[in-house]
């Protein structure tokens, strides 16, 4: 019983501790020098839209963005893009959300938008786009991006929704609200 209690704290501080790095990453490379060598950075990447026959940036050039790259068949991809859609409409003209598809055709990744907001701006992952953020090894994997393309923080795995929305809140600099999750 004593085993299985710590085993749970170490679960919760291991969690917690995720939760800080990743805003504590955020602050500190939105304060770092966008000259540094050893930032990833994926500026200029051209990625092919997943909705439409057209190449684009996978960041915004005018707000800091929020990718979440899926895969076919990942549960947990669909429910955090549920609350990437939620925050897409309330912190939109903040902070630009965006899908990457990876791990699968074309087709399939298009097959799978199904399960996402029809708003949210999809596109498919290159070799090269990965390899420039950091590599992508579990699904789904939350990456924030500057205006420039630099990568400020990254996360593998289910982001809950709270983390999302401090995260929005932190990245619109509190001009995105708050609101508790049911």
């Amino acid at each position: 019983m004593v085993h299985y209690m710590v085993v749970n704290s170490m679960l919760a501080l291991k969690a917690s501790f995720n939760c800080l790095v990743l805003l504590a990453t955020l602050v500190v490379s939105s304060t770092a020098s966008a000259d540094s060598n050893s930032e990833l950075s994926v500026a200029q990447i051209q990625l092919k839209d997943l909705r439409a026959s057209q190449s684009s940036l996978g960041y915004h050039t005018q707000k800091p963005t929020v990718l979440m790259f899926f895969q076919p068949e990942c549960s947990w991809c669909k429910k955090q893009g549920e609350i990437i859609a939620e925050l897409l409409h309330e912190c939109g003209d903040k902070v630009h959300f965006t899908l990457v598809g990876d791990k699968g055709s074309k087709s399939q990744l298009k097959r799978e938008l199904r399960h996402f907001s029809a708003e949210l701006p999809a596109l498919k992952n290159t070799k090269m786009f990965a390899r420039k953020s950091g590599g992508i090894k579990g699904f789904p994997t939350t990456l924030v991006l500057d205006t420039q393309g630099t990568v400020l923080a990254k996360r593998r795995g289910f982001t809950s929704e709270d983390l999302l929305r401090r995260l929005a809140n932190e990245l619109s600099h509190g001009e995105c609200a708050l609101q508790e999750s049911l």
